[in-house]
């Protein structure tokens, strides 16, 4: 086997996770888990060049909100009802309206761990300290 072979691997897009939050509930009482998945690289560079000011910026919250938008798939956040019932007609702005600052944090931090946002650091640290 060539060296080359361990580096002939498919992007891990589509992996999924389940993220459970407490005020999100049924009928029953049941809490009702999110399902979040992990995205190729490119999607999230078209997100985030969406959310760049003419100077090149990052609107971080606005590539945050995209990027939950982008990985939830239930609910999906793209949903005419969930819109309709947030008040918004851009579901970019479900986040902001479903989700308090504390829930936003832990979907963000699932869909960065899914996403391997942070692994780079941790293997670079690794590396440093061979």
């Amino acid at each position: 086997m060539s060296k080359l072979a361990a580096f002939l691997k498919p992007s891990p897009a589509g992996k999924t996770k389940e993220v459970r939050l407490a005020r999100f509930t049924d009928e029953n009482g049941e809490i009702v888990p999110f399902v979040i998945k992990s995205i190729a690289p490119e999607e999230s560079e078209k997100i985030a060049k969406k959310c760049r000011d003419k100077k090149g910026n990052l609107d971080k919250t606005e590539y945050g909100n995209q990027l939950i938008v982008a990985c939830m798939v239930e609910p999906d956040l793209r949903d005419e009802e969930l819109c309709k019932f947030y008040g918004v007609m851009d579901p970019n702005m479900v986040p902001g309206r479903m989700f308090s600052i504390g829930e936003k944090n832990v979907i963000s931090d699932a869909i960065m761990e899914i996403n391997d946002f942070g692994m780079e650091q941790e293997k670079l640290d690794e590396a440093k300290n061979s």
